[in-house]
């Protein structure tokens, strides 16, 4: 997002062709809405999605959320945890054109991907999704509170949450105007590498990310003791600091995130065989194009999956990585198809806009894949980011935001809490503002520049943010917000 917005962000996860298009519409809305009123936490918190799944048969998402009640031992399948890859910097820092390769990264990702792929349906498809239960156990659990907003809440086919949205009504510029089409992203929608500019004026106002994440069962547990059954986030000490219970994550732990855009491929070839999953998402007006409050069940292709992990080498105790899907690359499945893209650990504090461009150093706590053979698009200065991730962010600087009012308070970004997903002048010069966001930070620390002194670090977490937020906006309002259509 090239310029801050308005309303509420969050950062931060059937078989329609067959039982035709399901709507939730206006009045599901309300309904979803009139939910949040008087009811228990924990039925809020724990419920499967913000909308009703409608009768008959059909694939219906069903939260993870039987969280191990001891921690995990070591994780024996944790091969990257065993790789020998280097995560020291240098003054002046070294030039290493193979480290990707060399440096094993490559390998690295790999052997993230190889967990994450086991047990999974070769191609992902729509009838199946992402499966929990792999082996004989449960080896991916999902994060409570993240059905509660029905702007953005999951949706009941695949457990997707509307990603980088503001309310609808403020997509539009700080001039009060609609961002123009050749915007890099525009609050809740984006637009991809390689688009044809008509392909922007069929789409001017980009393209809607829906997304669902899974933590295994170290990130489980945590998960579990930070949100227990009661549905009311638990906070501790945690070196002077208060943190919620559970966290940092433990050794061992392991994310996945699918992201789906209803981008056609028309419109962006390499989606070309892409699994097209059908969430229950935002309607496009035919003559506005705008997205609307109104939700039924369409398409969206699989276009980006995102890892991560915590290392205790790294000097942020987690590395992040993104695979983009190629439908140009050869391979028999889905996952054969998918291209990485890069890894990253730190947000590379010295490297411009977090120092001025005469004090600018190369960066050193992102390696990107060089044979990318789609298309180029990474983020700040070269740093990490997936195709439909904000190009002015990066993975670590985005996800090191991730901070909360303590419970029962509202987050608001911006002015309690970091703003995760943009302010104005992200990337684009040297500020106060830009050297925060671009610290490389370990928990409990405080965000950096001492503007939110009192917010709660997450531990990377953005999909806890996202809970916290939620709780907040229960326990104060006992209602969600309500989603505003376009004005």
């Amino acid at each position: 997002m090239g310029k801050a917005f308005r309303g509420t962000a969050t950062r931060a996860t059937g078989l329609a062709a067959l039982f035709g298009l399901v709507a939730i519409g206006t009045a599901g809305c309300k309904q979803a809405e009139a939910q949040g009123g008087g009811a228990p936490a924990a039925a809020l918190a724990f419920r499967d999605s913000v909308d009703n799944p409608p009768p008959g048969p059909g694939r219906v998402f069903r939260l993870s959320a039987d969280y191990p009640k001891a921690m995990p031992g070591p994780c024996a399948e944790c091969a990257w945890l065993n790789i020998p890859v280097s995560f020291d910097t240098n003054f002046p820092p070294k030039s290493s054109p193979n480290e990707w390769t060399q440096g094993k990264w490559a390998d690295y990702i790999g052997a993230i991907l190889t967990y994450v792929r086991q047990g999974q349906d070769p191609n992902l498809a729509d009838a199946v999704g992402f499966r929990t239960d792999i082996g004989g156990g449960t080896r991916w659990f999902n994060v409570p509170w993240m059905a509660y907003d029905p702007s953005v809440g999951r949706e009941f086919r695949h457990g997707t949450t509307n990603e980088r949205t503001a309310e609808l009504e403020d997509l539009v510029g700080p001039d009060g105007k609609p961002l123009p089409a050749d915007a890099d992203s525009i609050g809740a929608a984006h637009f991809l590498p390689q688009m044809t500019t008509a392909c922007k004026q069929r789409y001017p106002r980009g393209f809607e990310t829906w997304s669902v994440g899974y933590y295994n069962p170290h990130g489980g547990y945590a998960i579990g003791k930070a949100i227990p059954k009661d549905g009311v986030p638990k906070v501790v000490d945690y070196m002077g600091a208060p943190m919620p219970d559970g966290l940092p994550f433990p050794v061992g732990t392991a994310v996945v995130k699918v992201l789906t855009t209803n981008a056609p491929v028309d419109c962006v070839p390499f989606l070309a065989g892409s699994p097209e999953w059908r969430v229950n998402r935002h309607v496009m007006n035919p003559n506005t194009k705008e997205y609307m409050c109104k939700r039924e069940v369409q398409v969206s292709r699989i276009v980006q999956i995102d890892v991560a992990v915590t290392d205790p080498r790294s000097p942020t105790g987690w590395v992040y990585g993104t695979y983009a899907y190629n439908g140009t690359q050869k391979g028999a499945t889905f996952w054969d198809r998918l291209t990485p893209l890069g890894v990253q650990w730190g947000a590379d504090p010295w490297t411009f806009p977090a120092v001025p461009k005469r004090d600018s150093l190369a960066l050193q706590q992102s390696v990107a894949n060089p044979k990318l053979d789609i298309f180029q698009h990474m983020g700040c200065q070269g740093r990490l980011a997936g195709p439909v991730d904000n190009p002015q962010s990066s993975c670590m600087s985005c996800h090191s935001s991730a901070y909360a009012a303590r419970p029962g308070a509202k987050s608001v970004m911006g002015t309690n809490v970091p703003p995760s997903f943009g302010f104005d002048g992200l990337c684009t010069a040297y500020s106060a503002d830009n050297a925060a966001y671009f610290q490389t930070t370990r928990p409990p620390q405080s965000f950096p520049g001492g503007k939110y002194p009192h917010a709660m670090s997450l531990d990377t977490s953005l999909q806890l943010e996202v809970a916290l937020q939620q709780y907040g906006q229960y326990a104060t309002s006992k209602a969600p917000q309500p989603c505003k259509d376009p004005s």
